[in-house]
């Protein structure tokens, strides 16, 4: 993330602020399928199937930070959206004490400590049923909330006249290191729907997204960015729960938090994700079996500004939607474990160890029988200032305010401010803010003899 330039030239220096500054989030809804029999991450989640204690050669989860979408670079991910789960100490706390072996930074991934419910007002004994849950990256987002959807009547009633089975999360977000306030805060509902086929489980569909929407219209602001993502279970576009949470108002008549499906942002009622096709158009939104791609049942919704990218606040990545392992190509109800699959054909090392296509396609079909729905976005941050800096010799001081608490910083140097900052060279100095302002010393930086050097402090 570009933050400011330091141009010197014999000695003397001169400082320029950049503009309003970004932050890309990955964001990921995931049915890890850990509730009946094992319960505790499945084999390949967070580490190799037949190798479940060598966490530091990670899993599909550790993968998806390896992954070059689009435009974007390869990441960790930031948000991790779970169904089926069994409960927090049991499935949740395992996945993010594995991402923290994994990048080897401790505390860098936590979850919400709110324990979702599911129908009858228990939690999951392996039986099936498994409640939604979230894990984060604490050094990028910080978990403001973390809020049951219930129907009337209370957790007790889920399930009886609702249709809510699993205990509907809404989770708010902001960047990690700032303050909230209307411009960085986010939502995200995290919802498993009512599976099957037949009018009656559409009907309990319906009803979970209409206890969303209204949930949505009632207690947040107007102009709220919101994420609908999970299982929707849902069978073609044109199903009532599907077009009740694309709909451009709540079902109590206010007009706000309309949803958008990238995969679909015309809203074709017409589409069916539950029958045989060679169109890739579809079978690039299958999700379910990861061993047999047949179904889509996992989705991120977003609504229109935060689609369409409207000024102040979270944003899509166009581009960056996607399936996890499954680009299109693989055939209606054939495996993503094969020789001929290419959707994972721009990985790069992110972290202590480099996870193969290869091995990744085996993790997907052994982690779950659904695959990961990834998408980026990016959230406003702060924009740091130098408010003054100083020569010590060939060493490079600035003194910098309004930083992000807990940001990462580097420096960056060319000769030749025109090439690519992909092209700079990396400085070896990192410095962590500790509070809004700090002083980075870069040592021995400055040639006199140059006739131009040029650095820029980049946030990590």
């Amino acid at each position: 993330m570009k933050i400011f330039l330091l141009v010197c030239a014999a000695g003397l220096v001169a400082a320029y602020a950049v503009s309003a500054q970004t932050r890309t989030l990955r964001i990921v809804t995931y049915n890890i399928e850990a509730d009946v029999g094992v319960t505790t991450p499945m084999p390949g989640l967070i580490a190799p199937p037949g190798n479940p204690n060598n966490l530091q050669a990670g899993g599909v989860l550790e993968g998806i930070g390896e992954e070059i979408v689009g435009n974007d670079p390869a990441q960790p991910l930031d948000i991790l959206a779970l169904e089926e789960t069994t409960t927090n100490p049991i499935t949740v706390v395992p996945i993010a004490n594995g991402l923290n072996y994994f990048y080897g930074v401790a505390g860098m991934y936590s979850n919400s400590a709110y324990q979702a419910t599911q129908f009858g007002g228990s939690t999951n004994n392996g039986t099936g049923n498994g409640p939604n849950a979230l894990v984060y990256n604490t050094k990028t987002v910080q978990l403001v909330a973390s809020v049951p959807v219930d129907p009337p009547g209370g957790i007790g009633n889920l399930g009886s006249a609702s249709g809510e089975y699993r205990e509907v999360m809404r989770y708010q977000f902001a960047p990690a290191g700032v303050a909230t306030n209307s411009s960085n805060v986010f939502y995200i509902y995290v919802s498993h729907y009512k599976a099957g086929t037949g009018t009656a489980n559409e009907n309990y569909r319906n009803g979970e997204a209409q206890i969303i929407r209204n949930d949505e219209a009632n207690n947040l602001p107007a102009a709220a960015r919101v994420l609908y993502v999970g299982d929707y279970n849902v069978d073609d576009s044109g199903e009532p729960m599907y077009q009740t949470i694309l709909s451009n108002a709540a079902p109590n008549g206010i007009h706000q938090g309309q949803g958008i499906d990238p995969l679909n942002p015309a809203n074709n009622p017409n589409v069916n994700w539950s029958a045989g096709t060679t169109d890739t158009n579809i079978l690039v939104m299958l999700t379910e079996h990861s061993y047999e791609l047949e179904y889509r049942d996992d989705l991120q919704v977003m609504t229109t500004n935060v689609y369409y990218g409207t000024a102040g606040g979270l944003k899509f990545v166009p581009g960056t939607y996607h399936s996890f392992g499954n680009n299109g190509l693989t055939a209606y109800s054939n495996t993503v474990n094969t020789v001929t699959n290419t959707a994972l054909n721009r990985l790069t090392t992110n972290g202590p160890a480099f996870i193969s296509a290869a091995q990744l396609y085996l993790d997907l079909t052994n982690a779950s029988d659904h695959l990961p729905v990834v998408a980026d976005y990016t959230i406003p941050i702060p924009a740091p200032v130098i408010t003054s800096f100083n020569l010590a010799g060939t060493n490079l001081v600035l003194n910098v305010a309004n930083s992000i608490t807990g940001g990462v910083f580097t420096v960056l140097t060319s000769s030749n401010i025109s090439l690519p900052m992909t092209n700079w060279t990396r400085l070896g100095i990192t410095n962590i803010a500790t509070s809004g302002s700090f002083a980075l010393t870069v040592t021995n930086a400055v040639n006199p003899s140059s006739p131009g050097q040029f650095f820029q402090l980049q946030e990590k």
